[in-house]
């Protein structure tokens, strides 16, 4: 897939390469996932919010950290959404799991509704960070867990796709932008890991995933 495409594709998966795609980003961000939702420190009871969910592949794994925890998974992609739907039909039925199509620009939620957001590899799309950021801080719950990672710019600036609409940040950048919009950074965890990127390649993950409190 040329540059451009794999570019697009990441940040909105449609058509008939979306399946795929998603697929891909499962296998290039399963160990960064599991790391994201140990760090959120699920219990019972739990509202949890993920913006970008894909397909959804991982939801099951918050589920199942503790009893009673609700997940509601907000994407821009109409095609994810079915088919987050469709992979997880179980815990939807359940009334465990919903899934809607949408921007963290304009959270189609309540005020205070959730307790824990999830956001992986998101912030390179928005275009006024600080506009869902907002919206974020809106729908937590005061002292809620918002966790955010994304890859550093020292690493992203060398991938082939990242010319075509990716806004950069390294870990300095990303804190001073998430306490200017209201949220006290809590701890800071830098994952590396050599593994495969979405163009297939292996390389050097520098990842930073932060721990903020609403």
């Amino acid at each position: 897939m040329k540059p451009r495409i794999l570019a697009s594709q990441l940040r909105c998966p449609s058509g008939t390469e979306a399946l795929d795609v998603a697929l891909k980003m499962n296998e290039a961000n399963r160990l960064l996932n599991q790391k994201c939702i140990d760090l959120l420190q699920l219990k019972s009871g739990d509202s949890l919010l993920e913006i970008g969910p894909g397909n959804g592949a991982f939801v099951a794994d918050i589920i199942k950290v503790a009893e009673n925890i609700s997940y509601t998974g907000l994407d821009w992609s109409d095609d994810m959404v079915v088919e987050a739907q469709r992979l997880n039909e179980y815990w939807v039925k359940q009334g465990r799991a919903q899934f809607q199509q949408g921007s963290s620009e304009h959270l189609p939620f309540a005020t205070g509704l959730f307790n824990k957001v999830l956001t992986v590899h998101t912030l390179y799309f928005w275009e006024k960070p600080s506009d869902h950021l907002a919206q974020i801080r809106r729908v937590m719950k005061p002292a809620g867990l918002f966790c955010i990672a994304f890859g550093d710019s020292s690493f992203m600036k060398e991938l082939p796709f990242v010319p075509y609409g990716f806004n950069l940040y390294d870990e300095a950048e990303a804190c001073a932008l998430l306490r200017s919009s209201g949220f006290r950074v809590v701890t800071t965890v830098h994952h590396q890991e050599r593994g495969l990127s979405n163009t297939g390649d292996l390389v050097d993950k520098i990842i930073n995933i932060i721990i903020c409190e609403a």
